[in-house]
């Protein structure tokens, strides 16, 4: 870890801005859920396995976070991977080789699930579309910059670390000696 030295404790505030920066995307998915639910269940199935899946995948990543088990302000809402970490892979260690397979799989899971309604939200009307992806970037937007600073586990998370990057801050407000890049 190269400027996270301490683990950042989420306040309260954290918690209610992350589900502030959380609505746009639980609006979305929902609503995707539902649009595509009106063609077929069989759609809404298969979208929420995409997401299931992202999950579980995840939780491979969540192996070495210091918040596992605990509140961690998840992109995209994959709360549940934090969870199923903690259970799913209780007594396995932090592997470099495991964490990137995981990485990996959790994210092409992820451009899926995000990418699997589209068609089918022009097909219903193209302003779903639009609004779909107003939302979600909506909430990429309000996300990466309250939240990703603040993580201690920053240096690890592949968002994250694009997120600090981007914003080039220091990845946490608790090293003040640390410039960023």
């Amino acid at each position: 870890m190269s400027c996270n030295r301490v683990v950042y404790q989420w306040s309260k505030r954290d918690g209610l801005l992350y589900f502030a920066t959380l609505v746009s995307f639980l609006v979305a998915f929902v609503g995707a859920a539902y649009l595509l639910a009106t063609v077929s269940i069989y759609l809404t199935v298969i979208f929420l396995l995409l997401y299931i899946a992202v999950n579980v995948f995840q939780a491979g990543c969540c192996i070495g976070c210091p918040y596992r088990s605990r509140f961690c302000p998840a992109v995209f809402g994959i709360y549940l991977a934090n969870l199923l970490s903690a259970t799913v892979y209780k007594s396995r260690p932090s592997a470099p080789r495991f964490f990137r397979t995981s990485v990996n799989l959790a994210e092409v899971f992820l451009a899926a699930t995000l990418l699997f309604p589209i068609y089918w939200l022009v097909v219903s009307n193209w302003v779903y579309l639009v609004v779909f992806l107003l939302l979600v970037g909506l909430h990429v937007v309000a996300f990466f910059p309250t939240m990703c600073p603040k993580c201690s586990y920053n240096d690890t998370c592949p968002g994250g670390q694009t997120a600090v990057k981007l914003l080039k801050r220091c990845p946490t407000p608790l090293d003040s000696d640390c410039k960023g890049d």
